[in-house]
């Protein structure tokens, strides 16, 4: 069996839509459950995500909207200097392009900055407004950020220095003493729709300065919107709509350049910005200076964008061999510290790059669905620093807060958090955490969830259903991708595919569905053909030389029925550790114990393991009969070693037996250098089988070795030669062999599943 990551929630609702609404809107019955599986189901609700999208929210609803755009026409009416002051992700380098552009539209002199990552950190900083200050700049004009920047803000307005705050982030207890806060979660205002994202705010005050901003902008805040991962919900879900349009039919000529540096040709979906334009826009800000990806944003000529575009695709891949590196080293470290007991996994090592190191505690998470804290070990600085990334059942921030005296600095929500701490309060940490865990999970299940959608069959997967569940794009956040479920879908081949097979790919059922699972290419040795399996994932289409095709994207895969894999041939040779806790081996008795997961064949097994490997050949087939009746198995991998095969030499018959005996008790003694080969020549058999049977003899007694070679006993009992222990092995070495090595792989797996079932 392959136990699922997930846990898969199936519940079904309750709330369906009627079929004069399903007539209405052409639902077709695919469309219709997935609608119904996200409680979906009025008239209204369905129009607005298949017709009529939520119309944007009157801007003057905004909080301190009107105070903001007055105080800016009056900066530009006096020609005063404004900085438009950004962050250093996606959301917030499209944030300051959009504003920014919307005032140089208006002829305002201003100027942007984006604070850098690494040495002045998120937010408003007091040593950059200082220096706005001595530059003299009177405007200072906060996006996708502000919220939480209470001391640079007083010292700046202490300065003569008004701040505009536009941001989306969580409101604290008290509000920055700004001159005006746009946010659509003010606790003083009543805006509709709480959830824009920093480029929202922005594209929002821009329409309240401009009476028709560039169709651009939607591009840009359709960007932000995705690539923060805020909810793909009413007004936001109109943002992207109209962006994704924008960005198909009247692209920026930044975004060209981006999608060309990608090689990217297709439509733009919300999987481009998320996938390719979202993950290039971070590159730069995770490395060195954002301020890169904001001029290649506000690039006004093909040729300054391309320029630009080559020097961020150039950090986005020096990112990806960064994670990678990364990746690889804890990933390593991980797997340590979950053989040790360890429910919370906080890594250290020198000389990783902070700026990467929440995409890689992502990528742990994902594999061991346990909460991860990866931090650099700066000597220098005598600190480490770092990202945290959680899962649903524990609150990265509480957790981090109940140990909040041995953290010099965090901050962060449910699912992450930035920090940093001493080195010497590292050990600490993680020992605390872990304790913490122990008493969650004293009462609270780790295994993650997954909500699967619609439960389907190998028909409904088709060109036309998938087509039709295009239909309910864009998905996102709060509005996702649907889940399917395939159940006990043959699985006719497997492919480890991509570099170091890292990734797998499948061909199912009577349709020969082409299926990918990535990141799981280790699986291959687990799967065999025509092994019934469940997968859950999602559905897309697949072209190739102008070829459709349905493809199903795997997010986890299980089977309860037993596995019998075959690694019997030596090109198919099994990867597992001797040290993994959950794999047991089966030994013949002559070999040694490696160590205390080792067992013969035969012998008690009290512990429970996932995975038995029969490595060695046994001795007889009422050894493996005894341990197949006495363990609970779900995977079996045949190895069976050995150094040589008799089963096709065979057991020379009772007649052979009688005359070689004759040969050797009228010739009274046998020099085997000499009288070996006509020996063999005149029974006509092999020399080792002929070895064998003097062998059999010297145990029965008929002949001894002496000095001189080897010398009939005239004086001896009678005995028979099916009663030489010898004999009787041999009988059980080939009866073992013609089994479990050259009988049919289908007879040996029904020989198997029958002795499990025998009490």
């Amino acid at each position: 069996m392959i136990k699922p990551k997930y846990h898969w929630d199936t519940k079904s609702t309750t709330a369906t839509i009627s079929d004069e609404t399903a007539d209405q809107f052409k639902l077709t019955p695919i469309v219709k459950k997935v609608l119904e599986s996200k409680g979906i189901t009025e008239q209204q609700d369905i129009a607005q995500i298949l017709e009529q999208p939520t119309p944007e929210h009157d801007v003057n609803l905004l909080s301190d909207i009107d105070k903001a755009v007055e105080r800016i026409n009056h900066a530009i009416d006096q020609n005063e200097m404004i900085l438009v002051y950004g962050d250093y992700d996606a959301n917030g380098v499209t944030s300051t392009t959009i504003l920014v552009t919307t005032l140089r539209e208006l002829g305002a002199h201003v100027g942007w900055y984006i604070p850098n990552r690494f040495s002045e950190g998120y937010g408003p900083n007091e040593l950059a407004f200082r220096n706005a200050h001595d530059e003299g700049v009177s405007l200072i004009i906060t996006v996708d950020n502000g919220i939480q920047g209470h001391q640079p803000i007083e010292v700046a307005q202490s300065l003569g220095v008004d701040v505009i705050v536009t941001d989306h982030h969580e409101i604290g207890d008290t509000l920055p003493d700004a001159y005006a806060i746009v946010h659509p979660m003010h606790p003083e205002y009543d805006y509709p729709f709480k959830y824009l994202c920093g480029a929202g705010v922005a594209y929002k005050l821009s329409q309240a300065l401009l009476s028709e901003p560039p169709e651009k902008f939607k591009a840009l805040a359709a960007i932000g919107t995705i690539a923060d991962l805020v909810s793909l919900t009413d007004e936001n879900r109109t943002i992207v709509k109209e962006g994704l349009e924008v960005l198909n039919t009247h692209c920026p000529e930044s975004i060209k350049a981006i999608l060309a540096q990608a090689s990217y040709k297709d439509d733009i979906t919300e999987e481009t910005i998320g996938f390719v334009i979202g993950p290039r826009l971070n590159a730069v800000g995770r490395l060195e200076d954002a301020a890169m990806a904001a001029e290649l944003l506000m690039a006004d000529t093909e040729d300054e964008a391309t320029f630009l575009a080559e020097q961020v695709e150039f950090f986005n891949q020096e990112r990806k061999n960064i994670v990678s590196q990364i990746v690889d080293e804890a990933m390593e470290m991980a797997e340590s510290q979950v053989e040790q007991g360890n429910q919370f996994l906080l890594l250290a090592k020198e000389d990783w790059h902070e700026g990467v190191l929440g995409i890689v505690a992502s990528r742990i998470v994902e594999t061991y669905s346990l909460p991860t804290i990866l931090l650099n070990i700066d000597t220098e600085q005598q600190h480490a620093k770092g990202s945290a990334r959680s899962i649903e059942q524990v609150s990265m921030f509480d957790i981090l807060n109940e140990h909040a005296e041995l953290i010099s600095k965090f901050g962060g929500h449910h699912m992450a958090a930035g920090m940093t701490l001493a080195i010497d309060q590292v050990e600490p940490l993680r020992k605390a955490l872990n304790e913490s865990m122990e008493r969650i999970t004293a009462s609270t299940s780790l295994v993650p969830t997954k909500k699967v959608d619609v439960k389907l069959s190998e028909a409904d997967i088709s060109i036309k259903n998938i087509q039709d569940i295009y239909r309910l794009r864009p998905f996102g956040t709060d509005f996702s991708s649907p889940c399917f479920e395939l159940q006990e879908v043959p699985m006719v081949q497997a492919k480890a595919i991509g570099q170091e097979g890292k990734h797998l790919k499948l061909t199912l059922g009577d349709s020969h569905l082409q299926a990918l699972y990535w990141n799981n290419g280790n699986l291959i040795r687990e799967l065999e053909t025509q092994q019934p399996i469940d997968i859950i994932g999602t559905l897309q289409i697949n072209e190739w030389n102008g070829h459709q095709s349905p493809q199903f994207i795997i997010d986890d895969l299980g089977t309860n029925q037993l596995q019998i894999l075959d690694y019997r041939n030596k090109n198919k040779w099994n990867q597992f550790d001797q040290h993994m806790s959950d794999v047991a081996f089966l030994i013949h008795p002559k070999s040694e114990k490696l160590a205390d997961n080792y067992y013969y064949y035969g012998e008690e097994i009290e512990q429970h393991y996932d995975k038995y490997v029969f490595r060695d050949l046994p001795a007889k087939l009422e050894d493996v009969e005894t341990t197949l009746q006495h363990v609970d198995l779900s995977q079996i991998y045949l190895e069976l070693k050995h150094d040589q095969s008799i089963y096709f030499e065979g057991m020379p018959k009772i007649d052979t037996f009688k005359n070689c005996y004759k040969a050797l008790l009228k010739k009274g003694e046998l020099h085997l250098a000499e009288d070996g080969m006509p020996l063999c020549q005149f029974l006509n058999v092999k020399p080792n089988i002929l070895m064998f049977m003097l062998k059999v003899f010297l145990e029965l007694g008929f002949i001894q070795n002496e000095a001189d070679g080897i010398v009939v006993n005239q004086q001896t009992e009678k005995k028979s030669i099916e009663s030489s222990q010898l004999y009787q092995a041999r009988l059980q070495r080939i009866e073992v062999e013609q089994l479990l090595l050259y009988e049919d792989f289908a007879k040996l797996k029904a020989w198997i599943k029958s002795e499990l079932t025998v009490n």
